[in-house]
């Protein structure tokens, strides 16, 4: 069994009913959660504007190529998520996330000194690889310290405040790449990996871990008592998860190139980016206090209606103002889902060893990052960039249809818990 080892570290706040309760658990997380993700956020986004053009331009990628290229990374997460979850639990959160922080720096450099599209892919692979180790430790931790009927507003502040990091990070990156150098935003990332490193270090020596002590059990019975425990989770949640990353990593294909094809130079570009982003971090209060008081899908639902919407209008645009407004409507649609995915595996992991549950639900809702790009670039190659934005719009209302119809609610509310000034009753 899982036993907690705490280094001597208090326990954190109260979780006690009523709006206190919700303010003591955001500070809890500030330093161990919130500002790390959002400096690792801020670095990613640095490369939203570049990437494709860097691969184009300066490696002669196809569009088919750009696609494998953004799948890189969330092939490396998909390959490590799994093993991620077993690492939180053999070696501890700590430990995890300084890998992750560290391998992060490693691949930034890396794909900034690649010469060739091989070299380019390997480094997004261990992009993929660090994201899922960081990925996985952070998550953990909120779900063993984060009650179910305050995790909307916890996580969306999260997922809200990564976009609001990337709302700095693609305007920089583009900035960077259009006025200084292309390869210039991969090395920034990387300093902002050695920050974060240290940050981290400083802020979770009394981390509150979950090592399992003694004999490790078979890993590969402990994976499949999970999925087997699991099974209709990740047949349906799971599925609903896939396409809206494959919406969301659509969006991060499409508009850059798109972009790229009407003329539009990586500062406008990036300008785009960051204005759609704004838009995410605007909605994540709203977010919160709606899936904590309405339930998990009440936003889960418009947003992908809403982000089929942008995909299937961004062949209808050809400058920069038309493409700024399909880019706000699809901030719009994404920001209605922040944190839509990982509250919803928090929400079903288990609470005493949630690594390994994590992992295969990363596992799985990585995939529709993985195959989206792959899938739009093969399109675009085969048929035209407008096919491919339409086919992506389709995906995104299957996914209404199956959040309607198919999958379960998942919040739980605990009993005289005050939600919004109002005390709830147990379902």
């Amino acid at each position: 069994m899982p036993t907690p080892a705490t280094s001597g570290a208090p326990e954190p706040p109260a979780l006690s009913e009523g709006r206190h309760s919700v303010r003591s658990t955001i500070r809890s997380l500030v330093w161990t959660v919130y500002i790390p993700s959002f400096l690792i956020a801020a670095g990613q986004g640095l490369l939203i504007p570049v990437l494709p053009g860097f691969a184009k331009e300066e490696l002669a990628a196809t569009f088919a190529i750009v696609g494998l290229v953004l799948a890189a990374r969330y092939l490396g997460t998909m390959v490590f998520d799994v093993p991620a979850g077993i690492l939180v639990t053999r070696f501890g959160l700590r430990a995890t996330m300084l890998t992750g922080v560290t391998l992060f720096g490693i691949a930034a450099v890396w794909s900034g000194l690649s010469t060739n599209l091989t070299s380019l892919l390997a480094s997004r692979i261990l992009a993929g690889v660090s994201f899922a180790l960081w990925s996985i430790s952070r998550h953990s931790y909120i779900a063993m310290v984060v009650p179910s009927d305050v995790r909307g507003r916890a996580l969306s502040l999260f997922g809200g405040l990564s976009r609001l990091a990337t709302v700095l990070g693609p305007l920089a990156g583009g900035y960077l790449a259009e006025f200084v150098g292309i390869r210039v935003p991969f090395y920034v990332q990387a300093g902002i990996a050695v920050l974060t490193l240290a940050l981290v270090l400083m802020t979770t020596r009394n981390i509150i871990e979950t090592r399992r002590e003694g004999a490790h059990p078979n890993v590969f019975r402990e994976l499949g008592g999970v999925v087997t425990s699991h099974r209709r989770d990740f047949a349906t949640a799971g599925v609903a998860a896939i396409m809206l990353q494959f919406v969301r990593a659509g969006r991060e294909f499409l508009i850059p190139v798109w972009g790229g094809e009407i003329g539009l130079g990586k500062d406008q570009i990036g300008a785009i980016a960051s204005a759609s982003f704004a838009i995410d971090s605007m909605l994540f209060p709203f977010v919160g206090i709606a899936m904590d008081r309405w339930g998990r899908r009440s936003t889960g639902i418009p947003a992908f209606f809403i982000l089929a919407l942008a995909m299937v209008m961004i062949p209808m645009t050809g400058s920069f103002s038309s493409l700024l407004a399909v880019g706000l409507v699809a901030g719009f649609g994404n920001g209605l889902s922040s944190g839509f995915v990982l509250i919803m595996g928090v929400d079903k992991a288990p609470k005493n060893n949630p690594g390994p549950f994590l992992g295969v639900w990363r596992l799985i809702s990585d995939t529709g990052g993985s195959i989206g790009p792959v899938a739009i670039g093969g399109i675009a190659q085969a048929v035209s960039l407008g096919i491919a934005a339409t086919a992506t719009a389709g995906v995104g209302l299957v996914g209404a249809l199956l959040l309607i119809f198919v999958v379960r609610e998942t919040l739980v509310r605990t009993p005289g818990r005050q939600i919004g000034g109002a005390r709830q009753k147990a379902d």
